[in-house]
């Protein structure tokens, strides 16, 4: 199987193959292509000049499920590259988009026997072969999953769109966030600047460096089975989605200075609304403001049961709209209608009429940008998909890739 070579845009966007050349990790197996004659012995034709090494190293057995595959070319130049299983079936994969190595398609097999197959070939055009059987650790005990937010397969969503996820119960140490971080792959056709950002050693998310453009298709895989994570912990298994982003981009602006929100397509207002929002005067010794900032809609339900244990209450609303973890929401407030556009009063939600709760229910899409304005509190870093509420530059400084 021969392969390509991909680049990459300094932050997380994949782009289309092109050459492969050697690569710059170090191991050890390399045997050269000579001929046998007839009779058993070693033929007068001439030997290649090129040497190759691989990783891991021939005999090797300590790999595991995320193992990656690099070489190295001494006089000659990379011609092909194949990883077979040990039923000889070849094991698909790509160049990493940095370029370093080869990664397998889906995690490797625990336990499993490799063997990588290059070949290079010197100036006369001589074809030297070498060749590293390596094997696959037993499956580790000691397994981290992960809380996955990203969008359904096959889905349509807004241009506000984040992926984001969650290690559960493990903080990775800042020394292995820049090997978790380039397990993780983001493509997107029409091609799109992006990054990752570490909220926490534990809480992720990546956006592009604006919104996403109408029909995008985008693809992406955390690459984390098999993958080391610290403390003898490894990631337990790959997760793979697919989607595109809408045909029309919405927006929905609140401003608490007039107690409206506007809600725009494709840069146009559709519609004005008048809003209630978080209480501008403590409740129960508790801050109710409405986070200021820019969030998306996370989830919507025709109806819901509210309970709030902080504000010990239990209240049945229609057409909520998730805009945070800690529970603000858009939704119908009809006890709220003395207050829509006039004053605040909620604990900390954006009330709008039963009414306009529908209206907003049927415009919105998963992944819609929300932005609140003058509230005088700004949503905290991953309490819902944050990401836009920081400026590029600052998203982009939470990657440790370089």
């Amino acid at each position: 199987m021969s392969f390509g070579r991909s680049s990459l845009t300094r932050r997380g966007t994949l782009v289309a193959a092109g050459s492969a050349a050697a690569l710059g990790l170090a191991a050890a197996c390399t045997k050269d292509n000579g001929t046998i004659s007839e009779d058993g012995g070693s033929s007068d034709e001439p030997q290649s000049a090129a040497k190759v090494t691989i990783t891991p190293a021939d005999g090797s057995a300590d790999a595991t499920a995320a193992t990656e595959i690099a070489w190295t070319v001494e006089a000659g130049e990379f011609q092909e590259f194949a990883l077979t299983d040990a039923s000889g079936a070849a094991v698909e994969g790509a160049m990493h988009p940095d370029g370093t190595t080869w990664v397998p398609a889906s995690p490797l097999e625990w336990e499993g026997v490799y063997t990588a197959t290059v070949k290079a070939a010197d100036d006369a055009g001589l074809v030297a072969e070498a060749t590293s059987t390596f094997t696959v650790i037993a499956s580790p005990g000691d397994r981290v999953s992960i809380e996955n937010y990203l969008p359904g397969q096959d889905s349509t969503v807004g241009q506000g769109a984040i992926l984001a996820f969650r290690f559960t119960d493990h903080e990775v140490a800042e020394d292995l966030r820049a090997s978790v971080e380039r397990r993780l792959f983001v493509t997107s056709e029409p091609e799109q600047e992006g990054s990752w950002h570490w909220i926490t050693g534990r809480a992720l998310e990546y956006r592009p460096k604006d919104y996403w453009q109408p029909n995008t298709q985008v693809s992406v895989r955390l690459g984390l089975g098999g993958l080391a994570l610290g403390d003898g912990k490894y990631g337990e298994y790959d997760q793979e989605t697919a989607f595109a982003t809408d045909s029309e981009s919405r927006l929905l602006e609140a401003d608490n200075d007039t107690k409206e929100m506007r809600a725009y397509l494709d840069g146009s207002i559709v519609q004005t609304i008048p809003i209630s929002l978080g209480s501008d005067t403590p409740i129960d010794g508790n801050d109710a403001r409405s986070f200021s900032g820019t969030m998306t809609i996370m989830s919507r339900e025709e109806s819901s049961t509210f309970v709030s244990d902080l504000y010990d209450y239990e209240t049945d609303v229609k057409w909520a709209m998730r805009l945070t973890f800690s529970g603000q929401f858009i939704h119908g407030a009809p006890w709220a209608a003395d207050r829509l556009g006039v004053s605040n009063g909620s604990h900390g939600c954006l009330n709008v009429s039963d009414e306009m709760g529908e209206w907003l229910y049927n415009f919105v899409r998963w992944g819609d940008p929300v932005v609140v304005k003058n509230t005088g509190i700004e949503v905290p870093q991953g309490d819902g998909f944050t990401g836009w509420s920081l400026e590029w530059e600052d998203f982009k400084a939470g990657s440790y890739l370089e």
